[in-house]
């Protein structure tokens, strides 16, 4: 295996394994003391992390296809 399928393949379940955390405990989205008000926010932060697991993932897939 190569150092660039290694590097894709560990790219791919790091995304996997945030995702999943934040599946599990969604409480850590939100910061101290901003329990109320805080909707927009929260899906703007949540936003931000899914488009960059997406980035992380495709990047992980790239270099897979990729041939040497």
């Amino acid at each position: 295996m190569s150092d660039k399928s290694q590097l894709a393949i560990i790219l791919i379940f790091i995304s996997l394994a945030i995702s999943i955390y934040f599946c599990i405990n969604p409480k850590s989205l939100i910061p101290g003391g901003y329990e109320l008000a805080i909707d927009g926010y929260v899906i703007s932060r949540t936003l931000i992390i899914i488009f960059t697991l997406y980035l992380i993932a495709k990047i992980g897939e790239f270099l897979l296809k990729q041939k040497d």
